[in-house]
């Protein structure tokens, strides 16, 4: 698919077609952000309500990072846990 870059005000604008907007999920009024991926690549994926932007396969590894950090420790019963 061919995309076209426009002159907006003093900013350059890229044009979505409206079949790629739908497949994508994107609307007026959605928040982007890109990620270069290359000298000449682009990726783009959504925000979130809060502006972040998360990817299911980022979470993912976010997760798998934070459960190698976590120290092993000897499991808890719930016998030991009534004794505190």
């Amino acid at each position: 698919m061919e995309l076209h870059i426009a002159k907006w005000g003093n900013s350059l604008a890229l044009r979505l077609p409206a079949k790629l907007a739908r497949e994508l999920g994107v609307a007026e009024g959605s928040s982007l952000s890109t990620q270069e991926l290359g000298q000449r690549l682009l990726a783009l994926q959504e925000k979130d309500a809060q502006g972040v932007t998360q990817t299911r396969k980022a979470l993912v590894d976010a997760l798998r990072e934070l459960h190698q950090r976590m120290p092993m420790t000897r499991p808890v019963s719930k016998d030991e846990l009534s004794r505190y």
